[in-house]
């Protein structure tokens, strides 16, 4: 559902905005979205695995945790807007940055009662509230559109979608306990000392994941950034699938590393195995419908968004199984291990930017993108061999992969232009081979749930 409003709000940004207009919204929130992660300092996952491993202490380290984003997101938002003063930035974009601002804080803040919600595993709430959220936006966006409203009547729907969400998030904690900001100075420092390697890990990957945008406003301007943004925006949503699953199996294997290996073994072969089946036939029907995708999402100026989208699903695979990689380590304590692979990951996507974007514009971009996932990946996998002594069976892994090779063998057979018909057909094919290989049974499927993981 949130997936699908959020097809449909791009679906009408693209299309009201315009190529250079989306560009601009596009900009304002890769830039705000780096200083988001900077307040979030990785107390979300840390907060989820202490209330899993000391539920006793939830209301003490979630509200403390509450009155220390209140600060730090105060201070960092100032500081980001501060900086756009001597950034080339035109004037509604350094408008939409302040007026994103109050948004972003509040996507901060509502990380507390999510942390709730996943440790206790009732993320049923938080679809409640996302729900209600994505459709408030929706429903600003399409009167605004119909309004001729501007970048920032699109930034200020936003605003007010994350504001209700997250009022209606603290509302339904209150059916426990009721959030409240505690501003114990001893508590904030073992907070901080504890998330800040996490914190650090985030901050980076936020870097790599976002500067692509920002260095290519800045050398190419708005509307190469609107044809880059476009397929980038439908990564980002379908992202929304591995954070909530790894979320979700977060608390349940710091439990079960408590108990034995083995069962966290079992967890972690799980999570793989669901992310794999999930990502490979996501990637593999994305290339082949690139262009009646964008198509139907974006809308005719986007048409070069297409095969920019091929090469950008490439990175949603890594980023999908490293999801599973880098919750893991955390469930285990050993996040600070991740640092340096994120640093040499963030100093590559830099420098590879600023040699590739004045030459190759977008293309260099994407590429980076992919490599510096891939990069990741490698190095998260690596990590949680050697230091955990988990092992990947690629049973299921291959047999998607085999089922995927063949739904691409089944679409360009085809040979249509309807987005619809490809993804029957994708769906169809998939699933029969998924059954006809015993890649994967029933019970096993929902077994990969997060409710089903012992």
């Amino acid at each position: 559902m949130t997936v699908a409003t959020s097809v449909v709000v791009v679906a009408y940004l693209t299309r009201h905005l315009g190529v250079a207009g989306y560009g601009d919204y596009a900009t304002i929130f890769a830039y705000l979205g780096i200083f988001g992660v900077v307040v979030d300092l990785g107390l979300f996952v840390i907060g989820v695995r202490e209330i899993a491993k000391h539920p006793e202490r939830e209301a003490t380290v979630l509200n403390n945790m509450l009155g220390l984003k209140i600060v730090l997101g105060g201070l960092v938002f100032g500081v980001a807007y501060g900086i756009t003063l001597g950034l080339p930035y035109s004037d509604i974009v350094r408008q939409g940055i302040l007026l994103g601002a109050v948004s972003q804080f509040f996507i901060s803040l509502n990380q507390i009662p999510l942390g709730a919600f996943q440790a206790n595993l009732v993320m049923y709430k938080a679809t409640i509230a996302d729900v209600i959220g994505r459709f408030l936006m929706l429903g600003l966006v399409w009167w605004f559109v119909r309004h001729n409203g501007t970048v920032l009547d699109m930034v200020v729907a936003v605003v007010a979608a994350n504001v209700v969400v997250f009022g209606i998030n603290i509302l339904m904690v209150g059916a426990n306990y009721w959030l409240r900001p505690l501003f114990d100075l001893k508590e904030w420092k073992k907070i901080i000392l504890e998330a800040l390697p996490m914190g650090v890990v985030m901050v980076l990957g936020a870097i790599y994941f976002r500067v692509d945008t920002l260095i290519l406003a800045g050398i190419k301007g708005s509307e190469a950034v609107g044809i880059y943004s476009a397929p980038y925006k439908i990564l980002e949503v379908l992202l929304v699938v591995p954070s909530i699953f790894m979320s979700s199996v977060l608390p349940v294997m710091t439990a079960a590393l408590a108990r034995s290996r083995a069962d966290a073994q079992a967890i972690f072969q799980k999570a793989f195995n669901f992310l794999s089946i999930t990502a490979l036939p996501l990637i593999v029907g994305s290339v082949i419908a690139s262009a009646p995708i964008m198509l139907l999402i974006a809308g005719g100026d986007f048409v070069e968004s297409g095969p920019l989208l091929k090469i950008l699903v490439l990175a949603l695979g890594g980023s999908f199984l490293n999801s599973v990689m880098i919750y893991t380590m955390i469930a285990a304590g050993r996040q600070r291990q991740l640092l340096w692979p994120y640093i040499g990951a963030t100093v590559f996507n830099i420098v590879a930017n600023f040699i590739l974007i004045p030459s190759y514009s977008y293309w260099g971009a994407a590429v980076v993108t992919v490599v510096t996932e891939l990069w990741v990946l490698v190095a998260s996998t690596y990590l949680v061999y050697t230091k955990l002594k988990f092992f990947i069976n690629w049973r299921v892994f291959g047999l998607a992969l085999l089922a995927s090779l063949v739904m691409a063998g089944g679409l360009y057979a085809i040979q249509t232009e309807s987005l619809w018909w490809l993804i029957l057909a994708g769906g169809t094919i998939y699933g029969l081979m998924m059954f006809l290989t015993k890649a994967i049974t029933k019970q096993e499927l929902l077994d990969m749930l997060p409710k089903g993981v012992k």
